[in-house]
């Protein structure tokens, strides 16, 4: 079975540091154990053999791997041939998984919702696969070193990090057929964030992707702990939190905005969530609360 890392965003990961290093045959990688961060690994030429937690692995030419933050990692055996390898560190502070398919992460940091560009995202990397655009994936790691090992201060921080950016959206495209049921999830999960100010109901959802409600509904609890109407429920109540916070509207308008029709079970669905009414947390939060 192949491992998905898992990392919600935002943080964004950030890029630290990173090298191409050549083995002679008969050479070990370093022990380790309390790294902090990311190290991935890709083999340019030979194959290496590490273990990591007690779990045997050998990364091929054109292989890419993933060593996790302060995982006991080590040479499995020595290398057999030369063998040449980039190593590629970066930090983030977010959650993350590793688990036998991807998951659905959402992150700890509030997203405002004022542009429909703001959203949070996973970033999903296999642990372990053969790189398919390896010509490119060399050609812009040798450009982000290049840009680190010498001196150039011409180049930033954020010119660094972009490029970055850039090669970790090119790796996680490598060899990665998302599952079908998580791109089903996916799918209903933004057309609940598009109309969430709309009626819609598991028939609404089951029509308008031609998938049975209960499919649509193990899906939603697989990738995302809840079902369609539990995430929709959340959405809408969270989109009213920000309007009671940005307009001086009535409740009851707000309440319509977001989707619910009935005035009191949005207020009592509120109060459930956030412990505090809607009218009380709007004079909380805007200073007129005596």
């Amino acid at each position: 079975m192949v491992e998905i890392v898992s990392i919600a965003v935002p943080p964004f990961p950030i890029f630290i540091e990173g090298n191409i290093t050549t083995y002679e045959k008969g050479t070990n990688h370093p022990d380790r154990s309390d790294l902090e961060y990311f190290d991935i690994i890709l083999v340019r030429k030979g194959r290496l053999c590490l273990t990591e937690d007690n779990k045997e692995f050998i990364i091929n030419k054109n292989e890419m791997f993933i060593l996790l933050p302060f995982k006991h990692h080590f040479s499995t055996i020595p290398t057999e041939e030369d063998t040449e390898f980039y190593w590629l560190h970066f930090y983030t502070n977010s959650y993350y998984t590793e688990e036998g398919q991807p998951r659905k992460l959402e992150s700890t940091i509030p997203i405002p919702a004022l542009h429909f560009h703001n959203h949070s995202y996973t970033l999903h990397l296999q642990k372990q696969c053969r790189l398919v655009d390896y010509d490119e994936i060399y050609k812009k790691i040798d450009q982000l070193l290049a840009a680190t090992t010498k001196e150039n201060k011409d180049l930033s921080f954020w010119d660094i990090q972009i490029s970055f950016f850039s090669l970790i959206n090119l790796l996680e495209s490598q060899g990665m057929a998302k599952d079908s049921g998580y791109i089903i999830s996916e799918k209903v999960a933004q057309y609940i964030r598009d109309h969430y100010n709309q009626p819609i109901t598991s028939t609404i959802l089951a029509k308008e992707f031609n998938v049975h409600e209960n499919t649509i509904a193990k899906y939603m609890k697989k990738f995302y702990k809840v079902t369609a109407l539990e995430y929709l429920n959340t959405y809408r109540l969270e989109q009213a939190r920000i309007l009671l916070l940005k307009t001086d509207n009535p409740i009851q308008t707000v309440a319509e905005q977001c989707g619910f029709s009935f005035g009191p079970y949005f207020s009592s669905a509120f109060k459930k969530t956030y412990g505090i009414s809607p009218l009380n947390y709007r004079k909380r939060h805007m200073g007129r609360e005596k």
